[in-house]
């Protein structure tokens, strides 16, 4: 732009022009741009004194919400990680119960068979033995019997002999693995 003292006619240069214009433009959007955030705050301001607080005691309050939602965050990160670990803790306890059930699967079976194996043994043992008493019981009847018999044909062979020289004898008693013929006894002779 060129001024004229002397009267001349003022003709201003496109290249000033531009600038100027552009300098406006320029001017009207950091205009723009800084009344809206101070507009914002005015209105921000204005909500926060309807409602009763001051703005200080309001930044006050953000602060100590910030530095609650800090300790909130942090017992969060604790509880995650013990969660964690509770978690892999429960993992481990989960793959150790079902290893002990598959053990125990396993004695079960391995209780169950042997269980089977020593009752067929009994069984057998058992019947070995019933057998053997049977035996034992027909051999024991036999020998009462023939100790009966024997004892019998005994007593009658000592007794009657003895009944000859003492005509009271008319019965026995075993005593001391022997024979003694009396009278008036259980065990009656007869000859």
């Amino acid at each position: 732009m060129k001024f004229n003292f002397r009267g001349r006619e003022v003709h201003p240069h496109h290249r000033h022009i531009n600038f100027l214009l552009v300098i406006t433009i320029f001017l009207i959007i950091i205009i723009a741009v800084l009344i809206k955030p101070a507009l914002l705050g005015y209105r921000i301001s204005k909500q926060i004194e309807d409602i009763g607080i001051k703005p200080a005691e309001f930044l006050r309050s953000t602060d100590t919400l910030k530095s609650k939602l800090l300790v909130a965050e942090t017992n969060l990160e604790t509880c995650k990680s013990s969660n964690s670990n509770f978690l892999s803790e429960l993992s481990a306890e989960k793959n150790a119960s079902f290893k002990c059930s598959q053990e125990k699967s396993a004695l079960q079976s391995e209780l169950t068979f042997n269980m089977s194996r020593v009752k067929s043994e009994f069984d057998q043992r058992s019947n070995e033995i019933e057998a053997e008493l049977n035996r034992n019981s027909l051999v024991v009847n036999e020998t009462k019997e023939n100790y009966n018999r024997l004892l019998e044909n005994s007593v009658n062979n000592i007794c009657c002999k003895a009944k000859v020289d003492d005509k009271r004898i008319d019965s026995y008693i075993v005593s001391g693995n022997a024979i003694v013929c009396t009278s008036g006894e259980e065990n009656k002779i007869s000859c």
